[in-house]
């Protein structure tokens, strides 16, 4: 696996670059002030909405997508990956001139063929594993941002030194920026999001019906299975050392000998039988079918699962119980402060 650093790229490759940045949302906006500050000639659309003031507040002219493309010569697709096909084939495609460089931060559209990048035109991925919020913030602190990286489209023999130079100018080589083939990195982000969000959100959320069902104070269930941060911690600190190795560390003998009673249990075969099934319809599409026949519907299932969620005894338990924290610490910081 390929690693690349601050000293493989050159920003000066951008100097006579137009980057485009289409979509001022969560990654946009990091990425359009990144590389600004690192002395980018950045343009900026958005269609007009809460994060078009954003863009005009932070300094930008916002262009229609078509003109952008135009202008451009390096166009980032920073918008949902439902969205791509549409917006890239209206307003991109058409205007997009030879020698330009398409990039994509998830290669969803590409790998599920949505989106088919012009035979005369770059085409790279450019993949950050955290938020834009993240990215910012560590780009202010001269921090680097770990992203995946791959070039499948090199019309230009110089897409890897173009690509480069983006993500120094972003702020990924300071971290550390990891060779991954856009296929993977689309496959792998997807199954993460299928079988490792569901499976840590649904533990806590059934841990927390069964203690409460069972007699058990909501506030109590709710900070020994989440708010305390303890788990969050444990998994953090795994990151530094090794994740078996911090859990040995900083777990007693009842806890470990406990975790080794369920460990079996709690992921069973069955499970395992379903993160294959979980797989297999990403890699043959079937999730992808899902996905627009959702969208289409107007994402109605969706917006009841979250509207569910958002109202169950969990989530109220949650608010209230954070609402006494924070003005329990109000309270401390008024005594401090002798008023």
């Amino acid at each position: 696996m390929k690693i690349y650093y601050d000293a493989d790229a050159d920003i000066k490759h951008l100097e006579k670059e137009i980057v485009g940045i289409i979509g001022y949302g969560i990654q946009g906006r990091a990425h359009a002030l990144n590389l600004r500050d690192s002395k980018v000639n950045v343009l900026v659309s958005n269609r007009k909405d809460e994060y078009y003031d954003q863009a005009v507040k932070d300094g930008f002219e916002v262009y229609p997508a078509d003109e952008l493309a135009k202008k451009s010569s390096i166009i980032m697709m920073l918008i949902p990956d439902q969205s791509h096909k549409h917006v890239f084939e209206q307003f991109v495609k058409p205007n997009m001139k030879e020698g330009s460089m398409l990039v994509v931060a998830h290669g969803y559209s590409i790998r599920f063929k949505q989106v088919v990048c012009k035979d005369n035109a770059d085409a790279i991925l450019l993949a950050p594993r955290f938020p834009g919020g993240v990215l910012r913030e560590n780009f202010l602190k001269n921090k680097g941002t770990l992203a995946f990286f791959d070039v499948f489209n090199d019309f230009t023999k110089s897409a890897e030194k173009r690509g480069l130079a983006l993500a120094k100018a972003v702020g990924y080589t300071q971290g550390g920026l990891i060779r991954v083939s856009l296929k993977e990195e689309t496959e792998v982000d997807l199954f993460i999001e299928q079988f490792l969000i569901p499976s840590f959100l649904n533990t806590i959320q059934t841990g927390f019906d069964v203690l409460v069902e069972n007699g058990y104070t909501p506030e109590v269930a709710l900070m020994e299975l989440y708010q305390s941060g303890e788990i969050i911690g444990l998994l953090s600190e795994g990151r530094k050392m090794g994740m078996y190795k911090a859990f040995h560390k900083n777990t007693s003998p009842t806890c470990q000998f406990g975790v080794k009673e369920s460990f079996d249990r709690i992921i069973t075969k069955e499970s395992r039988e379903t993160a294959k099934r979980i797989l297999e319809e990403i890699r043959n599409g079937d999730f992808t079918k899902r996905l627009e026949r959702e969208e289409k519907a107007g994402y109605r299932t969706l917006k009841a699962f979250n509207q569910k969620n958002a109202e169950n005894k969990f989530s109220k338990t949650q608010e209230k119980f954070s609402n006494k924290l924070q003005n329990t610490k109000d309270r401390l910081e008024f005594v401090r402060s002798g008023a």
